[in-house]
């Protein structure tokens, strides 16, 4: 039997094909899920979090995201994701701006909360997944 399923990331501009890994964990609104090969099929809400990625090799990959649906199959799963980013490919002095913007947009009483909210619930996000590339935080 076959341990390893077919893995596609697609966001509005771009696709990653991650081929074939053993397992996927991901943030759903409902808490994080795993997925392993000849998972039954479903359709999952993915919310603000770490995709994380065990390839047939071993590697483990780290991505952020801020959210999607996840489409599986038991041939393999597709995230369809608002956006996605590598661990080692963030920025994080960006991403630790965006967490500063976002918490002053949290105190400004002219800003819409929900936004502001949501804008620091992914920045933070990002630092932290990027903090896993550069080994300042443990990996989970």
């Amino acid at each position: 039997m076959n341990k390893t399923f077919q893995l596609d990331i697609i966001t509005p501009t771009s696709t990653i094909s991650e081929g074939q890994v053993e397992y996927l964990r991901a943030p759903s609104v409902d808490g994080l899920f795993g997925v392993q090969s000849r998972h039954v099929s479903s359709i999952i809400t993915l919310d603000i979090g770490e995709i994380k990625v065990t390839k047939d090799s071993g590697e483990q990959i780290s991505y952020s995201t801020s959210g999607g649906y996840a489409d599986i199959r038991q041939e393999g799963v597709v995230l369809l994701v608002e956006n996605v980013e590598k661990a080692s490919e963030i920025d994080t002095k960006r991403a630790m701006g965006a967490q500063e913007r976002a918490e002053k947009n949290l105190k400004d009483p002219e800003k819409n909360l929900k936004r502001a909210i949501i804008a620091l619930n992914k920045a933070k996000n990002r630092v932290r997944i990027s903090s896993l590339a550069d080994g300042s935080l443990p990996k989970s």
